[in-house]
């Protein structure tokens, strides 16, 4: 058994950040980089460009005619919205290098794709700042059981075995000694992403610092509601989320009915936009 650091290590000697997400972050934070300067570098990305333009004319943006040249494409989407993409990408490519038989993927997918959806549902709902990036921290946020899964399956099966009485963040500290959130918040940490991207993960499974933090309770909820949306028959994400956090977050129970509704909606529209 390892430290969740020990995880993210292992995991980064074999899976390194592609460089174009730093470039483009660098970039986005730079006072003095143009629309042209980032349209030019993402057009040293053929893939990445097809999967720009295939946004920026999605039913996401219903932009009024056909948008296709990068500067065009940068513009209507917009630079966060590019970032989100960049990394989603990343994710994509993450997931499908640490896949491995031992976990559903279709799940695991699956509740990526809902926690980062609601998650930006949620942050708008509560004018979080820079919300944009909880769509980032709501798709990587539980990397950390692909990483479990690959380097010793059979405890990743162990922390499998959840049900209503004791559910998956339990059983992980009980298996594991940490939470998933925490082998991806080294792992982020260790990829040098920007520290807002992973900064409230350590506490995503604390009720104690959900109750302190509106910024950790709004992660808190976005992790509960995913593990509900997948698995229906176990978890109503309401009765997985004390009223106080929902306060805290600065929310209330038809947001987060709201939100599961959004995520339902534009799932496939994601997934079709995220597949090769």
């Amino acid at each position: 058994m390892f430290s969740a650091d020990e995880y993210a290590t292992r995991a980064t000697e074999s899976f390194a950040l592609p460089k174009i997400c730093v470039q483009i972050r660098t970039l986005l934070d730079s006072n003095n980089a143009s629309t042209d300067d980032i349209a030019r570098l993402v057009s040293t990305d053929p893939a990445l460009s097809s999967k720009l333009l295939k946004l920026a004319n999605s039913a996401l943006f219903r932009f009024e005619s056909q948008v296709d040249n990068m500067n065009k494409a940068v513009n209507v989407v917009g630079g966060e919205a590019l970032y989100n993409l960049v990394m989603a990408e990343t994710a994509g490519s993450a997931f499908e290098h640490f896949s491995n038989d031992v976990i559903d993927l279709k799940r695991f997918w699956l509740q990526s794709i809902y926690a980062a959806l609601v998650a930006k549902h949620l942050a708008k709902m509560t004018q979080t700042r820079t919300s944009a990036r909880y769509f980032v921290i709501g798709l990587l946020h539980n990397i950390g059981e692909l990483i479990v899964a690959v380097q010793t399956p059979e405890l990743a099966i162990a922390c499998n075995d959840y049900d209503q009485h004791v559910p998956p963040w339990k059983r992980q500290k009980s298996v594991l000694g940490f939470f998933y959130t925490d082998c991806t918040y080294a792992l982020l940490k260790q990829w040098g992403l920007p520290a807002h991207l992973y900064q409230v993960l350590p506490d995503a499974n604390n009720e104690t610092a959900a109750n302190s933090s509106r910024e950790v309770s709004l992660m808190f909820t976005i992790c509960r509601v995913a593990v509900a949306m997948v698995s229906p028959d176990k978890f109503s994400a309401l009765s997985l989320i004390h009223p106080m956090i929902l306060r805290k977050a600065g929310l209330e129970e038809q947001d987060v009915t709201d939100g599961i509704k959004f995520a339902h909606m534009e799932a496939q529209t994601m997934i079709e936009l995220l597949s090769p």
